[in-house]
């Protein structure tokens, strides 16, 4: 038997009753994710590993309390959506701390770096960094905005993206996104580790700039087992594109506000095109950033919804 979707009747009023185990289906799904980025953090960490793990530990139990509390207000007042949709606020935050932690450690396994197959594999897709970043340059307010793009509007899409679900009780949207991000990251962790590389500016020989080269060195301390550095974590993975990913899965979750909708795909479309014409990635991480955002979705419905089936029954409705 499928379990019925319930949705607030109105706005103010309560659901007429609790949603039942589709609602336990996501909460053992991040459990699961979380466990297997956890053991990974513990068991594949080098040493010194701990403190640098420290200030997020801390951060994870100062605030887990307070971003609970909007769920166990909604919970009083009977409102069954918006207390699942703040739910998601404490998974987010445990998942972002699991995932900045897990990441420099999958460069310290220090496989051979593998950009000279990401450029044959651009080559064969008819894609040319080199020739996409001169094709910018000639238009220099189309590379000045595909630059403030890449640089500067990820993290408040990505913010809206995390907030606005999970406050005013999009409780689909603020579970889809929270469940993408941590199916990402686990099904990402073996891309990471055995296939890494720096970037297109090693791959096609092209003059890193300032950021890119100390995003080399970072990378280059990991791969000696360092993980003592002070970069964004996000800077060190190449393929998938998480650039891409989370501006795609942002739009995705801002869908549901229709003043939203649009802004949101129009500054994803700019973060996802900008990933290739800043010289930050190879074509065919952005492709993969793409495909990890279908495979994700479809995993995060079918755990929300029950099956893919009644995915599309209730896209109907």
């Amino acid at each position: 038997m499928h379990p019925r979707v319930i949705t607030d009747t109105a706005v103010g009023e309560p659901s007429p009753q609790p949603p039942g185990q589709w609602s336990s289906r996501v909460q053992y799904a991040l459990a699961f994710s979380s466990l297997v980025l956890l053991t990974f953090c513990i068991l594949a960490a080098p040493p010194g590993a701990m403190k640098s793990a420290r200030p997020m530990i801390i951060t994870v139990l100062v605030l887990s309390a307070p971003l609970t509390l909007p769920a166990v207000l909604f919970h009083d007042r009977k409102k069954w959506n918006h207390r699942d949709s703040s739910l998601m606020l404490p998974w987010t935050l445990l998942i972002a701390v699991l995932i900045a932690q897990a990441a420099p450690i999958t460069a310290t396994f220090a496989y051979p770096l593998r950009d000279n197959l990401w450029r044959s594999l651009d080559q064969h897709l008819g894609i040319h960094v080199p020739g996409i970043i001169q094709l910018a340059r000639r238009h220099p307010s189309v590379e000045a905005l595909l630059y403030r793009s890449y640089a500067f509007t990820l993290h408040p899409l990505v913010l809206c993206a995390i907030l606005l679900p999970a406050l005013l009780g999009r409780r689909e949207a603020a579970q889809r996104f929270v469940l993408s991000n941590a199916f990402s990251f686990v099904l990402a962790l073996p891309l990471m580790i055995f296939l890494p590389a720096v970037g297109p500016w090693v791959g096609w020989g092209f003059p890193p700039d300032k950021l890119q080269q100390a995003c080399e060195a970072t990378i280059h301390a990991l791969r000696h087992g360092s993980l003592d550095i002070h970069d964004n974590f996000g800077g060190i993975v190449c393929l998938p594109s998480f650039h891409a990913f989370w501006a795609i899965v942002s739009a995705q979750a801002l869908y549901s506000f229709r003043y939203l909708r649009y802004p949101a795909i129009l500054v994803a479309s700019l973060i996802t095109i900008s990933t290739v014409t800043t010289g930050w990635h190879y074509g065919v991480d952005v492709i993969a950033g793409v495909l990890m955002v279908a495979v994700c979705t479809v995993l995060s419905n079918v755990v929300i919804y029950g099956s893919y089936r009644q995915v599309g029954n209730a896209s109907k409705s």
